[in-house]
């Protein structure tokens, strides 16, 4: 019996063996593309859009990806993302119906492949070893046109399907939209400056380059009269000084239908006045802000001027204090927006990770309006307005933070407007201006245009123009002298999301670029933001104190008969006697304070050390306890 029993389960190991082997073959066969994502966002599964837009594929796409597979056999990180690589273009190839195919290429050393690859425009790693690895995707589309990866590098890994996408978008479209821009920022670059000690040549920032990659843009001056005649999409980037003609192209054209993506600012930190040798005053009394007051009361809303927005919750930190005493301090005006700042029901903002903005300002609607207000990024109910001129000359975050007063309520950065409206030109087009001793022209028939909304408007609005600062979205990698892009934030996705959407595509709205999402311990957050504010609070006092004891020394000595005396009277003497003290009782009040925030943080972490480290140990041990004596049980039955 005993023989039988062990014959039985000699065989039962046996054949498991085998059907382990079995369903292992079949699988890495048949399922070697299949993944379960469990990560909360979705972050490993291609996107809806990315799916439409592979299948809706007009004209045919090849994407040929060269891959050095024994080269990168001793590099685990990039074996492991060239896995991810190739995983992703199957599933694009698999949901364009056949309009997409698929190439993997080894470019062995000295091979035909190599040259190829070179030829092409990828550019080689040298390994220590001596020998090269290429990993770069080569795009082409039915007319040769070609778009290139020169190297993917794993950094990119968060924005791989959004890269892959905007490939296959840009190939696979035979007409691509036009868009005419309107900016008083310098998005294409700038040239050197012809003089000596002029600034350097600047190259076009990363969201104008983008833009191109997608859109047909072509720039239209801010004294512009009409707008292109194929203008398919408007863009309008801090139109500082524009002039009222070209306002009433951009009425007549929203009015006829037109769709426009508008950025305005109140205090525009890109916006950087030439220098004046002369006046060196100047560039901080220049004029830094936008509007479109006139156009934003037709369409049923404003952006109140002279405020920019403010809110702790949000801040990001910086460094302040100089290089002497330089530190770490929230900077209560740059805006570091998270998933609860966005509108998730907009199709525009539903999927962008974290967003930054500096120096915003906010819109309201308009009472009585006829068209609808739609917020799509928001402040926290914390946020505070603060004067422009607070900020005109050298802002400074410390003394800012210091006097932070929570406004209560939620303020809206960026806004969808639509529904019918009326002209903001009533009585026709502006008269052109004329010199002081001009005649007047002969009368001229009457030109007409739209009084009001021939359908409803649609129009993206955001309180903020430095967002498309390259400093705040993108951090810049010399890869192999190719100058590449990391996003940080998902400003240029917004620009780009936002504008296909207003172009009546919706296919590359829910690609996101799988930016890396933050988890902060918002209660560790919340106790140093606000132990932080008493801290700087108490240390602005004490400088304000010690200015005005300074004061009152200066005062007692000049009232002394004998100016040159070095002798110090009593009241002297008891002045610095009693600031002493108070200083010394000021800083044992700020000791107390970073002790009360350590203390506080300190126990609130070492209890989220003990769940992670504890709990799960627990968990499995009274999981195998509970079934030990379920077993132990069915034995005793």
């Amino acid at each position: 019996m005993k023989g039988s029993r062990t014959l039985l389960t000699t065989g039962a190991l046996v054949v498991a063996f085998v059907l382990f082997l079995f369903v292992n073959l079949i699988g890495n066969a048949t399922l070697g593309g299949a993944r379960l994502d469990l990560t909360k966002e979705g972050l490993y599964t291609l996107s809806p859009g990315s799916r439409s837009l592979a299948a809706g594929l007009v004209e045919p796409v090849t994407l040929k990806l060269y891959y050095s597979s024994r080269q990168a056999a001793d590099i685990p990180t990039l074996k492991t993302y060239a896995d991810r690589v190739q995983g992703l273009l199957r599933e694009f190839a698999n949901a364009s119906g056949g309009k997409l195919q698929v190439q993997i290429v080894n470019p062995e050393p000295f091979s035909e492949t190599e040259d190829e690859a070179v030829a092409a425009g990828l550019q080689g790693a040298m390994l220590k070893s001596g020998e090269t690895i290429y990993f770069g995707l080569v795009a082409t589309g039915s007319t040769d046109e070609r778009s290139v990866v020169p190297f993917l590098d794993p950094e990119r890994e968060t924005s791989l399907e959004y890269d892959v996408a905007r490939m296959i978008y840009k190939l696979g479209r035979p007409d691509r939209p036009v868009v005419a821009l309107i900016s008083g920022l310098p998005l294409e670059g700038e040239a050197a400056l012809p003089f000596p000690g002029g600034s350097s040549q600047q190259p076009p920032w990363v969201v104008y380059e983008q833009l191109k990659e997608v859109f047909d843009v072509k720039p239209v001056e801010l004294t512009a009269q009409v707008l292109p005649e194929d203008t398919d999409l408007l863009l309008v980037v801090h139109p500082k000084g524009i002039s009222e003609a070209t306002q009433y192209a951009i009425d007549q054209y929203v009015l006829k239908g037109g769709h426009a993506l508008i950025f305005v600012d109140p205090h525009c930190e890109r916006d950087l006045p030439p220098r004046d040798p002369t006046n060196p005053m100047a560039q901080f009394q220049a004029e830094r802000a936008s509007n479109l007051a006139r156009l934003f009361r037709a369409w049923g809303f404003q952006m109140p001027e002279d405020t920019v927005v403010g809110d702790r919750d949000l801040a990001v930190r910086v460094q302040a204090g100089g290089r002497s005493q330089s530190k770490e301090v929230d900077y209560v005006l740059w805006l570091g927006l998270g998933r609860e700042q966005v509108d998730a029901d907009d199709v525009v903002t539903a999927d962008l990770g974290k967003m930054l903005l500096a120096s915003a300002g906010h819109l309201e609607p308009l009472d009585g309006a006829t068209t609808q207000f739609e917020p799509l990024l928001r402040t926290t109910d914390q946020a505070e307005l603060v004067e422009q001129a607070k900020i005109q000359f050298m802002p400074d975050p410390e003394k800012l933070l210091a006097e932070y007063q929570p406004g209560g309520r939620v303020l809206t950065l960026a806004a969808r407007v639509r529904g019918p409206c009326k002209s903001a030109f009533p009585d026709g087009p502006p008269k052109p201006a004329l010199p002081p001793d001009a005649e007047p022209p002969a009368e001229a028939p009457p030109v007409t245009g739209l009084a009001e909304s021939a359908q409803p408007i649609e129009v993206l609005v955001v309180a903020d123009a430095d967002m498309l600062g390259d400093d705040l979205w993108v951090q810049m990698q010399n890869l192999f002298g190719q100058r590449m892009a990391i996003p940080i934030a998902s400003n240029g996705d917004f620009v780009i999301h936002a504008l296909d959407n207003l172009s009546g595509s919706n296919e590359l709205i829910s690609l996101r670029s799988r930016a890396s999402f933050d988890r902060p311990f918002e209660r560790i957050e919340s106790i140093r933001k606000e132990a932080e504010q008493r801290l700087l609070a108490r240390e602005q006092a004490l400088q304000d104190e010690l200015t005005q004891t300074e004061r009152r020394l200066s005062d007692l000595q000049s009232k002394k008969d004998d100016q040159s005396s070095l002798i110090l009277s009593p009241e002297q003497k008891a002045e610095i006697d009693r600031f002493q003290e108070q200083r010394v009782a000021t800083r044992k009040e700020l000791r107390d304070v970073r002790h009360d925030l350590n203390k506080d943080i300190d126990r609130l972490e070492a209890w989220i050390k003990a769940l992670n480290i504890g709990a799960v140990p627990l968990l499995v041990g009274a999981l195998a306890v509970g079934l030990g004596l379920r077993a132990g049980r069915r034995r005793s039955a």
